[in-house]
């Protein structure tokens, strides 16, 4: 189980005047510590801080394959589970990259792909994930992507459901991505 600020089912109110993360429960100043949630019948009493932290712990062991990438489509940042997938051992081979970019990248990998699925060639994936990208930027959407993975051997095209979503950022709209695998 994963491990967020401790809370109780009663109403709290977080104390916003002390540094130290604190909670005044009946009268009392209590420190905010570490446990394990066991009920979720509390969630609505997280502040904004508790949910980004508990989300954020939550997206980097998801199992699904998260991303975010900004105006140009580059991307900004990934969990471990995109860098796994990609066969990426640090955020930073693919920071500042953009999806031809890290197709490249991959092709230049040495191994051996197959380079068609269903009519679509490895080099046309760039092309789709940008019109998904350019579509989301509006609203929400999911769409049935392929994806090229370097992990191990395996080097066929896999099917993934993605979420796309807008993400304000300080030089405008990007992205955030949630994909999911289908199947093998």
């Amino acid at each position: 189980m994963n491990s967020v600020a401790a809370l109780t089912k009663t109403k709290t109110r977080l104390n916003h005047r002390s540094p130290v993360p604190t909670r005044t429960r009946k009268g009392r100043t209590c420190r905010v510590t570490k446990a394990t949630i066991r009920d979720s019948s509390h969630f609505g009493a997280l502040s904004h801080d508790e949910r980004v932290q508990l989300l954020g712990e939550a997206i980097l062991r998801s199992g699904a394959l998260v991303f975010t990438k900004n105006h140009a489509g580059k991307y900004t940042a990934v969990n471990d589970d995109f860098l796994d997938a990609f066969g990426l051992s640090s955020s930073e081979e693919i920071v500042g990259l953009d999806d031809d970019q890290l197709v490249e990248k991959l092709l230049a990998s040495g191994k051996t792909f197959h380079h068609s699925y269903r009519g679509e060639s490895i080099t046309d994936l760039p092309k789709i994930w940008r019109e998904h990208d350019e579509m989301a930027l509006q609203r929400p959407m999911w769409f049935k992507e392929r994806a090229l993975l370097n992990a191990g051997d395996d080097t066929k095209l896999h099917e993934f459901v993605v979420m796309k979503a807008p993400l304000p950022t300080e030089l405008g709209s990007g992205i955030i991505g949630v994909a999911v695998s289908e199947g093998t």
